[in-house]
């Protein structure tokens, strides 16, 4: 890509939009990924106890299991948000900026 291209691209109106769009949910994402996170290290951290305690009065399985798979499946699911977006909001952006800056 030439410099000049680089250029257009950089000062195009809609370029700014696309950047302003994809860091803000990559910041919505990355807090609450964060978030859930570090809120899963601090309870282990200053309240194991919660973790311990058992799913139902019969069984061995605790809190912990199930919290783990529900965080697993939330950053899945974050993930496969940003993916989502990227594809149908993101790249129709890209491609068109590039077009235009092309012209």
């Amino acid at each position: 890509m030439s410099t000049e291209i680089y250029q257009r691209i950089l000062s195009h109106p809609r370029y700014a939009e696309l950047v302003r769009r994809r860091k803000r949910l990559a910041w919505l994402l990355a807090g609450s990924t964060l978030g859930v996170f570090f809120s899963f290290v601090l309870i282990v951290a200053f309240k194991p106890s919660i973790l311990a305690t058992p799913v139902s009065s019969a069984g061995v399985t605790t809190i912990a299991i199930p919290l783990g798979v529900a965080m697993v499946v939330f950053f899945w699911v974050a993930t496969g948000i940003y993916v989502r977006r990227a594809s149908r909001d993101f790249d129709g952006l890209s491609d068109q900026i590039v077009q235009e800056a092309n012209q």
